[in-house]
């Protein structure tokens, strides 16, 4: 009797087993998910690790792990490792349709696009005796964006070139950008008269416009960082800078593009985005200057401005050009043949208490930036 007691326990956990094991991970859902699109490097971002159970089996034990790059760094480190990436491990008991929410936080110190495309479940069986493992599919990803920094001594700078080349410019009026109602001059097309308003006010009035010109200003970014001794904290100060300036333009309605030996993909040595405004410009800006990594090989500017000069030539008319490169004596000449007698700003990452000591000529304004080595 004893026998046929223990035969039918043993048999009863075997048929257990086997159950548990075809389905424990039926109806179980694993969801990872940023939620923010893009945080500034210094910040804070936030994910959800949500686990949901869709059947009445009850889940004792459920470990899921993930991993992602080491630049993210969790502010809770429990149940977390970091070696080649962070690692994290989770134990959840679940009920029977039951879901499970937790909210984690993330201290994003570097730049970058981060993305999680995976993640591992494991339950138990009795006893915790047998293993059962499976991968889930996840697809969530955070841009990094580069940390904001200081440029107003740029702007200014900026600002008087621009208006020194606009002053002889002929600005032509947009008739699809209406600006105000103003009263009639005999030089005024009848065109222009507002009836409404001229009956309104019993004297004519015509309607204004604003000008076609827009300010146009173009980025050219050097990453390159070629050298035996690495200033890899210079390129980030000149990755901040451009993704910094950019920002604010953009803002003030000005037309921005940026050229960089930062390759987008594989089949170019460096990306060219065209000047113009809006919110996606600056998106793209940004995406590309996060994607970027200090050890990719680079385009050297000298060769990356003679390839724009022959293929996109129409994008320098009437632009105010900016160039961020610490590589100051390697590109004097490629700069100073680049912009001719254009107006040009030339911003000079350096150590500090080490300033860059170049004589340019008279159409480029020199703005050397000294950056502490945190």
């Amino acid at each position: 009797m004893i026998s046929l007691f223990f035969l039918s326990l043993l048999l009863l956990t075997f048929l257990w087993n086997r159950y548990y094991e075809k389905h424990w991970n039926t109806g179980l859902l694993v969801t990872l998910r940023f939620l923010q699109d893009f945080v500034y490097a210094g910040e804070q971002a936030e994910m959800t690790e949500q686990i949901e159970n869709r059947k009445k089996l009850v889940l004792p034990v459920l470990e899921v792990a993930f991993h992602m790059d080491k630049r993210l760094a969790f502010h809770d480190c429990e149940n977390t490792s970091v070696s080649d990436f962070t690692y994290k491990r989770d134990i959840f008991a679940l009920l029977g349709y039951q879901r499970i929410t937790r909210k984690l936080t993330l201290n994003c110190t570097k730049r970058g696009c981060y993305r999680i495309d995976k993640s591992y479940l494991t339950a138990f069986s009795m006893l915790h005796r047998k293993r059962f493992s499976i991968e889930a599919p996840a697809d969530t990803q955070l841009y990094v964006y580069a940390a904001r920094t200081n440029v107003s001594d740029i702007l200014v700078t900026c600002e008087r070139l621009m208006g020194s080349v606009q002053c002889a410019k002929r600005l032509f009026e947009d008739p699809f950008a209406y600006a105000s109602i103003r009263e009639y001059t005999v030089t005024d097309p009848m065109k222009t008269i507002n009836w409404k308003a001229s009956a309104r006010t019993g004297e004519l009035m015509v309607n204004t416009f604003e000008s076609t010109h827009m300010e146009k200003v173009l980025l050219f970014l050097d990453v390159e960082d070629s050298g035996i001794l690495k200033y890899e904290y210079l390129i980030e100060d000149a990755v901040s800078v451009t993704a910094t300036l950019a920002q604010k333009m953009i803002a003030r309605g000005m037309e921005v593009g940026l050229c960089t030996n930062i390759a987008a993909d594989s089949d170019s040595a460096y990306t060219c985005l065209p000047p113009t405004s809006g919110k996606k410009q600056l998106t793209d800006i940004e995406r590309l200057l996060a994607t970027h990594q200090s050890d990719a090989g680079v385009l050297p500017l000298s060769s990356m401005l003679d390839s724009f000069a022959g293929q996109a030539a129409d994008q320098l008319e009437d632009a105010v050009m900016i160039f961020i490169s610490k590589n100051a004596v390697q590109n004097q000449t490629a700069i100073e043949a680049f912009t001719g007698r254009e107006q040009a700003v030339w911003v000079v990452p350096c150590p500090r208490n080490e300033p860059c000591c170049l004589q340019t000529i008279d159409n480029i304004r020199l703005i050397n930036r000294e950056v502490n080595d945190f």
